[in-house]
């Protein structure tokens, strides 16, 4: 589980959200193909979602802990969108990382 910090708290039905949580290992294969309709139905015609902003904060409202929508996400803060969808983008790319670092060490050896 990943927190990420908020600069301004959002309030959800009467309830003050100053953190998310992240559980991405909760997301299922499902619940991605979901979010790539959903993206496509809020307009989003990027060629590969996983570089869509709209996308990552669909996944994001998916992946949080927090009872939130995509509207949440999308009336955030600039700074704090930016920080949610970035987090997405981590997990989305982060198996690449990993592959090359063990790739390079296996290189070393």
């Amino acid at each position: 589980m990943q927190k990420e910090k908020l600069s301004k708290p959002i309030n959800k039905d009467g309830n003050e959200i100053s953190s998310l949580n992240f559980d991405f290992d909760k997301l299922t294969g499902r619940q991605i193909i979901s979010a790539e309709s959903e993206a496509r139905l809020l307009g989003d015609k990027s060629t590969d979602l996983q570089f869509s902003k709209t996308f990552q904060a669909v996944l994001a409202a998916k992946a949080i802990e927090e009872p939130l929508i995509i509207d949440d996400i999308l009336d955030l803060p600039a700074p704090d969108f930016l920080v949610v969808t970035n987090t997405v983008s981590n997990f989305l790319f982060g198996w690449v990382l990993e592959n090359l670092r063990e790739k390079q060490s296996g290189e070393q050896q």
